[in-house]
């Protein structure tokens, strides 16, 4: 994936049972290293506006466009 594709993933917003689908467009990425492996980092812009950062191995994370 890479800047400017459009994305959708689910997040549990709440304690509810079922997650919320989000939608946003990549505008950013970087490398972080855990104890364990190197993961990359996807900073998204989300449709409310807001910028958040998403693991590329968040559940139901798919390219839309």
């Amino acid at each position: 994936m890479k800047e400017g594709t459009l994305v959708r993933w689910l997040w549990w917003v709440t304690n509810d049972w079922e997650p919320a689908e989000w939608m946003g467009v990549i505008v950013g990425s970087r490398l972080a290293k855990t104890d364990y492996e190197k993961i990359r980092i996807f900073s998204v812009l989300a449709n409310d506006g807001t910028v958040l950062e998403i693991r590329e191995d968040v559940e139901g994370l798919e390219v839309m466009a």
